[in-house]
């Protein structure tokens, strides 16, 4: 596992991902607060959020490398960046979803609930609401960081030709 690890610069992406996080709660606070389904774009603002911290953690990585690392270095870096806020994205949101929702957990039918939505959103016991949140701060932020990962390690690359840099989580020893 430490191998895996070795050139993940720990700290920055710990500090990213805890960031893209909170990002992506900040708007979601507001989504719950006035739960319409009108205000759905809410959620879509937390996600690019979340998008914008992970593109500027990946440029900050690669410009700290010198523009020259290896590019499966630099995605894998992005990507464990994005799990990180991932997890804190879910949390939050779970956390803040239990306080401003009454009865959230303990009622089958909580305080506060999604208005306004079409008939098939209906699908969950806040209309809706948990569950678009959740999909946003699972599959959506996902989503947006690995493009973000790939596309920004690969533009911000000087020489895009070949990799001088050994790929540290997915170099092969012995194999030639």
């Amino acid at each position: 596992m430490a191998n895996l690890l070795r050139k993940v610069n720990k700290k920055a992406t710990l500090i990213a991902g805890l960031l893209a996080g909170i990002l992506f709660c900040i708007p979601v606070f507001f989504f719950i607060y006035d739960a319409t389904y009108r205000n759905s774009w809410l959620v879509y603002l937390g996600s690019f959020l979340f998008f914008i911290t992970i593109w500027t953690h990946t440029l900050i990585d690669s410009r700290k490398r010198a523009h020259n690392e290896s590019t499966v270095a630099l995605i894998f870096a992005s990507h464990m960046a994005t799990l990180v806020g991932i997890v804190t994205a879910c949390i939050g949101s779970f956390l803040l979803l239990n306080a401003m929702v009454p009865g959230y957990l303990t009622s089958p039918n909580p305080g506060k609930v999604l208005t306004g939505e079409p008939s098939p959103v209906d699908i969950d016991k806040t209309n809706g609401l948990s569950f678009q949140i959740f999909l946003a701060a699972t599959f959506i932020n996902f989503s947006v960081g690995s493009f973000s990962a790939i596309i920004v390690t690969f533009a911000a690359k000087r020489n895009q030709k070949k990799d001088q840099k050994d790929p540290a989580p997915l170099h092969q020893h012995g194999v030639e």
